[in-house]
């Protein structure tokens, strides 16, 4: 079976943007994890409606050759896309839309063959998937920063998990890149412990 593989950058503090959606405090740096290796284990990205109208349909010509906007448009070109929504029928570009029956509908999807599925989302989204069950392992980008306010990713998680360190890559930039596993799934699931 698939993983599916909740991944985001967060705050020391646990936000994932600012009090008005900034994302200037991300570390950029040298050093930076390399998205086309990181984007190399998924054929099927699941993305909350927010983050797809934000990142779901990249625009190859905005993006200058071997810039690493070419590189994220390259690796996830040729991915299958679902966008989960309840307001929305159809979306732009090549992604199908899931309104109903999510749980029904990722297990499904998480049988078929293939590579891991990426949760590319924020605080809604993880949400919904973490009251399901539905998230196999977390991989979370700790920056240096202490942004004090802003939007929480673990905002109004209703039920608690616990979850097992078993990864960690510290980056000369100071970030920090954990990896997690639900403690459900220790017993079903095989981890690469080389990192990322």
């Amino acid at each position: 079976m698939r993983k599916v593989i909740f991944e985001s950058s967060i705050s020391l503090d646990g936000f994932i943007e600012g009090p008005g959606g900034e994302l200037d405090w991300l570390q950029q740096g040298q050093d930076a994890v390399d998205i086309s290796a990181f984007l190399s284990s998924f054929d099927t990205i699941f993305y909350g409606r927010k983050t797809y109208d934000k990142i779901g349909v990249p625009k190859r010509k905005d993006a200058r050759m071997g810039s690493k906007e070419e590189r994220f448009f390259l690796a996830v070109e040729g991915m299958r896309k679902y966008v989960f929504t309840r307001t929305m029928k159809h979306v732009e570009g090549n992604a199908m839309v899931i309104g109903d029956n999510l749980e029904v509908e990722v297990k499904r999807i998480r049988e078929e063959e293939g590579k891991n599925i990426w949760l590319c989302g924020g605080a809604d989204i993880l949400r919904t998937f973490a009251r399901f069950d539905l998230v196999d392992e977390y991989f979370l980008s700790v920056h240096p920063i202490i942004l004090a306010a802003g939007k929480p990713l673990f905002e109004g998680l209703r039920i608690p998990s616990n979850l097992k360190l078993v990864n960690r890559q510290k980056l000369k930039s100071g970030v920090l890149i954990l990896q997690y596993i639900p403690e459900s799934r220790l017993n079903t699931i095989c981890y690469d412990s080389r990192g990322i």
